[in-house]
């Protein structure tokens, strides 16, 4: 690209009504603008180059691991319909169809059935793709109402387009949204106490509990109540947690099997056949009433839990001899709860997801020819996952925030070359000879080739924010100018490929 013809309008002024910090990069880069009435992000030719090499590089990665490039334009249905009439054989599978949407990278797999899917090799593709450029990235697993998902996702605060709320740990780095599944913890073993009702005037809150008893969070049960609906019935379910925690609401309804749940109201408790809203526990509860309880509750001993009598809670509760439920993992972690990985206080954050991976098609149901043929022409119906790249906010979780240079391989161009004041036109002609040859041996390039004063172009190099300069001084020498490492300095003009070549990111 030569600066003189390319649409890059930099500004040191960040665009108006703007608090995501990569978009504000992009625009004072020239990248992007931003169309406030909309809210759409309008790319730029600079912005459209960067997300452009983003795009192809993850392609051509996702090609050689076996994605093979549709198109099937908009719709819920994605690559069914080819799926469809194309897939016949056993020997076909496992299938990946991949289509280059709007904005992202959408994949779908078809795999024999009962295989596991065929996702992770796709996903590792694409975290070896953004890790060997410096993107630091997160991976957990969290649920959706309809089952669970892997998300691929980079730290950010609460401004950033697309950010979710999360849970971080600064001492061993784990990071999860709201939504992230939680495994198990090992309990230690006790000695069983009995059960005795303890008086708790005005103890409506796990705090004021814990004062008047003297005891930590972690050896309380909380009981929280939700309304839901199946097959048209309204029923209570009693969601169990540890004190420290809270119900998800995201994990509770999976376990429902995808029904919306709200936290039950005064009404729904007297219709239910409780009346004790705040002292309310397990430990004799209403047949009418579903619990479920949270992994951290299975096996506990010696808790205190509500005592389904007013101003009233129990202590010595003992799961298997004083109450029992079925077992999900229903919570999430509140801000100063153990962390999952090593025990440390987690805190409140944002992550942006980059990737969504998941088991499962939302429109299958509509297709119900969907199957192949074995070997015996027995008809199966293949397994099948989705996972959907969101290059956009990979540009904007690339784009970091001030003045600093762009990630390399994550930049509109890895290279300005332009041509110093003092060399005059044969610095000119040579610095354009030079990015002509570097473009030919691989390199995006951007050429400032504008007549205008050295400190004036410098100062907007550094908003377009291409990792690398190449200041060709005359027809003879260059500068290599690196700001995120060591830089080569001057070399002489022919030699600037052989200098340039281990700062390559393929």
């Amino acid at each position: 690209m030569k600066r003189s013809t390319t649409l890059i309008p930099a500004s040191k002024n960040p665009p108006a009504k703007v608090k995501d910090k990569g978009l504000i990069r992009l625009a004072r880069a020239g990248a992007v603008a931003y169309d406030s009435s909309g809210d759409r992000i309008l790319w730029l030719p600079l912005g459209v180059a960067l997300a452009g090499r983003i795009g192809s590089g993850l392609e051509s990665r996702f090609r050689t691991a076996g994605a093979q490039p549709v198109r099937c334009g908009p719709g819920a249905a994605g690559t069914l319909p080819i799926a469809v009439r194309a897939l016949k054989t056993g020997d076909q599978l496992p299938l990946c169809l991949m289509e280059l949407a709007e904005g992202s990278i959408l994949l779908e797999g078809f795999d024999p059935e009962g295989a596991l899917p065929g996702w992770p090799l796709f996903a590792e593709r694409l975290l070896s793709f953004l890790q060997e450029r410096g993107l630091a990235l997160s991976v957990f697993e969290e649920a959706t109402p309809s089952g669970e998902r892997t998300v691929v996702g980079c730290a950010c605060d609460a401004d950033a387009r697309g950010a979710v709320e999360a849970r971080t740990c600064p001492a061993c780095g784990w990071t999860g949204s709201v939504d992230a599944l939680l495994p198990p913890e090992a309990l230690v073993p006790e000695e069983e106490r009995p059960l005795e009702p303890v008086l708790t005037p005005g103890a409506t809150t796990i705090v004021e509990l814990c004062r008047q008893l003297g005891c930590p969070p972690e050896r309380t049960i909380k009981t929280m109540f939700y309304a839901t609906e199946k097959d048209g019935k309204a029923f209570v379910v009693a969601a169990l947690v540890r004190g420290d925690r809270a119900v998800c609401a995201t994990k509770l309804s999976r376990v429902l099997c995808g029904a919306a749940v709200r936290r039950a109201e005064s009404v729904d408790l007297k219709q239910a056949g409780c009346d004790v809203a705040g002292f309310l526990g397990p430990v004799g509860l209403p047949g009418a009433i579903q619990v479920i309880a949270d992994l951290s509750v299975e096996g506990t001993k010696n808790r205190v839990v509500g005592g389904n009598r007013p101003e009233t809670h129990l202590t010595g509760a003992c799961w298997g001899r004083d109450y029992e439920a079925p077992v999900a993992d229903i919570s999430g972690l509140e801000p100063g709860a153990p962390c999952p990985a090593c025990g440390k206080p987690v805190e409140k954050g944002w992550v942006r997801p980059v990737a969504l991976f998941g088991k499962g098609h939302p429109a299958l149901a509509a297709f119900p020819s969907l199957g192949y043929m074995d070997e015996n022409r027995k008809r199966h119906v293949p397994g099948t996952w989705i996972g959907r790249i969101l290059v956009e906010s990979i540009a904007l979780a690339s784009a970091g925030e001030g003045d600093m240079p762009f990630k390399p391989g994550l930049a509109g161009a890895d290279l300005l070359v332009l041509p110093l004041e003092a060399g005059g036109d044969e610095a000119g002609k040579a610095a354009e000879e030079l990015a002509a040859e570097l473009e030919r041996a691989g390199w995006a390039v951007l050429l400032d080739d504008r007549p205008l004063p050295d400190e004036v172009r410098l100062a907007e190099a550094r908003l377009t924010g291409s990792p690398v300069k190449v200041l060709v001084v005359d027809a003879r020498e260059a500068e290599i100018a690196r700001e995120d490492g060591e830089s080569p300095g001057r070399v002489p003009l022919e030699d600037v490929g052989r200098f340039l070549e281990p700062m390559r990111i393929v």
